[in-house]
């Protein structure tokens, strides 16, 4: 078992392994995180409508001091309700956690890497007025890169749940085991009735064959970009041309909508998204400097009248 206050799902046909963990919050008197205690009134705030951000942050080291404050003030200033983050390293949490904006305004699925496989992994950010009934990690039983599905069930209101899923699928040619691991996602949020939202680095392009066996097995999810955008629109998030620093890292070009934020839904739809971080922060020799070699989505979502 992962912590202390896990419990164990299998499925019989996946094998996956389901892990409860705790939520964390910044303790002011204190003056550190400490693992957020069950709420007695469970008392709920009325959402009308609430933001999404997904973010690749690349765990690389390469100029990370002046990419971190980049990637904190498009974080801050967004105002989102929560936040997906992939590629998260125990050394940027260290530092995440001692943002003001973060300890003020959000819970915290790790407080030390104790969720990540190896030396990163993903990172949920969760606005603290809400109530989240459940936190928990899904391994994916066969990958050879130790990804997981980091999942939340969130009280909007009384009547209205929502399970909201970061995910960093399969690197590299590895279609076969991104469509078990998509699979293994579909299957655990749509458990029961209640909106479901999947967003983070799938690690297949919007166009081709891939993503359309993908979108097969997806039924009734939408993706929130064509939604909104329309397919004449290609909403690179990892883009060569654009990003000169990710073309001299990745070695190639190579211009693809990887990330992604898709909605299963009848009481909530999408209302607005647009890319974060595409915008350069520095220019260092022979290239512009971004805070990620991906691009960030921020999705904005509410109630049907």
């Amino acid at each position: 078992m992962l912590m202390g206050q896990g419990c164990t799902h299998m499925n019989s046909g996946m094998q996956e392994e389901e892990f409860s963990i705790p939520l964390w919050e910044y303790n002011k008197e204190r003056q550190r995180w400490l693992q957020k205690q069950p709420d007695q009134n469970n008392q709920t705030i009325y959402w009308e409508k609430f933001r999404v951000i997904t973010y690749n942050i690349w765990f690389s080291e390469n100029y990370q001091p002046i990419r971190f404050n980049s990637l904190c003030d498009i974080l801050n200033k967004s105002q989102a309700q929560i936040i997906g983050l992939q590629e998260m390293t125990t050394n940027i949490l260290q530092q995440l956690l001692l943002q003001e904006f973060v300890q003020e305004r959000y819970y915290l699925s790790d407080v030390d890497g104790r969720t990540f496989t190896g030396w990163y992994g993903v990172l949920l950010l969760i606005d603290s007025r809400f109530y989240v009934s459940k936190l928990s990690l899904i391994n994916f039983p066969q990958s050879k890169m130790g990804r997981r599905l980091l999942l939340a069930e969130i009280k909007l209101d009384e009547n209205e749940i929502i399970r909201i899923g970061t995910v960093h699928l399969e690197s590299l040619d590895n279609k076969q085991e991104r469509l078990s691991q998509l699979d293994i996602c579909r299957k655990v949020l749509n458990r029961s009735p209640a909106t479901c939202i999947l967003m983070g680095d799938f690690n297949f392009h919007a166009c081709g064959q891939e993503n359309i066996d993908q979108i097969n097995r997806l039924p009734q999810w939408i993706d929130v970009w064509i939604y909104l955008m329309g397919y004449d629109n290609h909403g690179y998030t990892f883009d060569t041309e654009m990003n000169s620093m990710t073309k001299i890292h990745n070695g190639s070009s190579d211009r693809s909508r990887l990330d992604r934020i898709i909605l299963l839904s009848q009481t909530i739809i999408p209302t607005q998204i647009q890319i974060l971080g595409n915008q350069p922060i520095a220019h260092h020799g022979q290239f512009y400097l971004f805070p990620s070699d991906h691009f960030g989505l921020t999705a904005l979502f509410q109630k049907k009248k």
